[in-house]
């Protein structure tokens, strides 16, 4: 009982701070979450060395444990698939703002006026299997969106998922000046 009750008080600690952060973003002008995607493509491709080398520890251990080939597959990562990632970030941070879009309007009476307006969830908490290749994706739809994140990848990509983890929470520091931790 006492260890899921600090798994419980961790959790609730990290999804507050995720709250906390995810208003900030929220806060922030498109131009802002722009370029902090950009920072985060430009790291996955400046810090390509030290993703591969923890996803090549996660492939020799999940060829030695018999994992399954196909489960190897969808694990491993190269330096194609990284600049991909990068490639398709920037694309999500060349798109239009999806906050604040009027989907649709109508006035119910004289001076009333309903309006549907896109606006960020708040936090998500998404859990992926041995893909770490979906934690830039989900980050950067996450980031474009203003919404927070709370991740959970499979144990087979424990190293790999920790090493981008790192690489995109400096990323999104810097590329807000400090502002989102």
């Amino acid at each position: 009982k006492n260890d899921d009750e600090t798994v419980s008080k961790e959790a609730r600690k990290m999804a507050a701070a995720a709250r906390d952060e995810a208003r900030k973003l929220q806060s922030l002008p498109h131009s802002e979450r722009k370029a902090i995607l950009y920072a985060v493509a430009d790291a996955l491709e400046n810090e390509k060395d030290v993703i591969l080398a923890a996803n090549k520890c996660d492939l020799d251990i999940a060829s030695t444990d018999g994992t399954s080939d196909q489960l190897v597959n969808r694990l491993k990562l190269t330096d194609a698939k990284l600049a991909t990632l990068s490639s398709g970030i920037r694309q999500i941070a060349d798109q239009t703002d999806p906050l604040g879009v009027v989907k649709a309007k109508r006035e119910l009476t004289d001076g009333l006026v309903l309006s549907q307006v896109t606006v960020p969830i708040g936090v998500l908490m998404i859990i992926f299997e041995s893909r770490p290749d979906s934690m830039p994706q989900i980050s950067a739809l996450a980031l474009a969106s203003g919404n927070g994140l709370l991740l959970k990848g499979g144990k087979e990509a424990a190293r790999s998922n920790e090493a981008i983890h790192r690489v995109i929470g400096d990323a999104i520091e810097r590329g807000s000046g400090g502002k989102i931790k």
